[in-house]
């Protein structure tokens, strides 16, 4: 941590403490990217040892607005002399507010939400704070309310691909993936994929039930999956349901293993791009829709290439992140 921002000064700042100048210097501290994630632990360890805080964001905002209006009223003239406070006090204090409303401003996204992110080729597995467990795929994105998760709500925004074992509560409160492409999944406790990117969305049921909510071509539509269905929603809000008697394939690249079925080339070099951030060509639409079949296990972006290129007797030329498919 910056020496000059340090634990007590931030907890200061949390409880309202902190001076015009200290909260200026917090405010240029948290424009390092890096010291954003430091600013929210101290933060939940603050919460943790105030246990009478509870975020109420418009409050507050409602309450310093009405100190600034305070600041602002003038001043009426009469024949008693009123006790008026230094113009330097009334200027840092309107100095403080503003400043704290900017940087509330900011950072209120990150202050109230926990993000949760791989970057291309990573896969990770996180805890959320009601004990399910979530394995995201490659270059996804999750977020989750940093206070009251598990109390007040469940909902998580996913962006990308993830694998979701989620727990039980004796409240039966239902826990709800939300989707940028207008699809909604929600359960009480089973385990379960969501796909989500920018071609289509999928989800397959593992165990469990689980209720879909999705915009379809006229209006909003709802669809409960048993285990083992298999639902895909298209880019023109057609909705497929299947059943899959090997669902295990579909979380299979949580142990990096890749399953083919009958997969084309094209699919493959889709997947080459949203896993790993590389940029596929193919050189002809024959060789694109060539298939392949089979379960591969590759770590790297480079082993898949090798695979899938030695079967389909395919060459490929790399530079960089660019690839040339090519016989």
């Amino acid at each position: 941590m910056n020496t000059t921002v340090h634990k007590q000064l931030l907890f200061a700042h949390f409880s309202g403490q902190a001076t015009p100048l200290q909260q200026r210097l917090i405010e240029e501290w948290l424009k390092e990217g890096i010291n954003q994630e430091t600013y929210y632990e101290c933060l939940e360890e603050w919460d943790r040892l105030n246990l009478q805080y509870h975020p109420d964001e418009d409050g507050v905002l409602e309450r310093l607005w009405k100190q600034i209006e305070v600041y602002e009223q003038p001043v009426s003239l009469v024949k008693k002399k009123p006790f008026r406070f230094p113009i330097q006090w009334v200027a840092a204090a309107s100095l403080f507010i503003i400043s704290l409303l900017a940087l509330g401003y900011l950072f209120r996204k990150p202050l109230l939400n926990k993000t949760v992110e791989t970057a291309y080729g990573e896969v990770r597995k996180a805890i959320l704070p009601d004990g399910s467990v979530v394995t995201l795929n490659a270059h996804s994105q999750l977020i989750f309310p940093r206070f009251g998760f598990g109390e007040s709500s469940r909902d998580v925004f996913l962006t990308g691909e993830a694998t979701f074992s989620v727990r039980h509560l004796p409240t039966h409160q239902p826990f709800i993936v939300h989707t940028d492409r207008q699809l909604n999944v929600t359960v009480l406790g089973t385990e379960f994929t969501v796909y989500a990117r920018n071609q289509d969305a999928q989800v397959v049921l593992h165990q469990g039930k689980v209720q879909i909510d999705y915009q379809g071509i006229s209006k909003p539509e709802r669809l409960t999956m048993l285990p083992g269905d298999l639902v895909k929603l298209d880019l023109n809000r057609r909705l497929q349901v299947n059943h899959s008697k090997r669902t295990e394939q579909h979380k299979a690249w949580q142990y990096h293993q890749f399953v083919f079925d009958e997969t084309s080339l094209r699919d493959i070099a889709r997947l080459l791009e949203e896993n790993y951030g590389l940029h596929v060509s193919i050189r002809d639409e024959a060789l694109a829709s060539r298939t392949i079949s089979g379960t591969f296990k590759a770590t790297t972006a480079e082993e898949l290439l090798q695979v899938v290129t030695e079967l389909l007797d395919v060459n490929y030329n790399r530079q960089n992140d660019q690839i040339l498919l090519f016989e």
